[in-house]
């Protein structure tokens, strides 16, 4: 049971210097992560692309051939190009679908909000004001996506940076408490 608490302990002091690590490079190239990912996504398009293509030629003659494998590595390899050429347009239309998501939800729930105002009470109110700060949200991750989704990295990695941090100072209090 001890060996187990140690392997514990060494993995949360491994996963607080990972998250701080992470955190930190979250906060200070938000905006780099953004297109990493995005150019990850670019390289999954092509290996599936070039996967499929390769599955297609290994066929032996053309009646086991498949179109539809063929038709889906094309599709794949076009989808890679398109990420590869543009990925900051990507990046902001992916943003855009969130904020028309955002701004869509938080619109629903403010009418829904105001339909709880016959119940009587204060929820509704609090409610309304919630959905209405998702609703603007959402319109302003509309109207500038890029640097939204660079913010909301940022906030990902400020998270990650404060959570791994107490995960090493309650490592440290730990350690210092078994010994004293």
């Amino acid at each position: 049971m001890e060996s187990f608490m140690n392997m514990v302990k060494s993995n949360m002091l491994a996963q607080g210097i990972v998250c701080v690590l992470l955190g930190l490079f979250l906060m200070f190239w938000p905006g780099v992560t953004v297109i990493t990912v995005i150019y990850l996504l670019g390289a999954f398009f092509a290996l599936s692309g070039i996967s499929s293509l390769v599955a297609y030629f290994r066929q032996s003659g053309d009646r086991y051939r498949s179109p539809a494998v063929l038709t889906t590595a094309v599709f794949f390899l076009v989808l890679a190009l398109i990420v590869f050429i543009f990925p900051g347009v990507i990046a902001s239309f992916s943003s855009v679908v969130l904020g028309i998501v955002l701004a869509l939800a938080g619109i629903v729930s403010a009418v829904r909000s105001v339909e709880l105002r016959e119940l009587r009470g204060p929820a509704w109110i609090i409610m309304l004001v919630i959905s209405i700060v998702v609703a603007i949200g959402g319109i302003v991750i509309i109207a500038n996506p890029f640097e939204t989704t660079a913010l909301f990295v940022f906030v990902i990695g400020l998270v990650l940076f404060v959570n791994g941090a107490a995960d090493i100072v309650i490592e440290v209090m730990f350690k210092k408490a078994s010994r004293g």
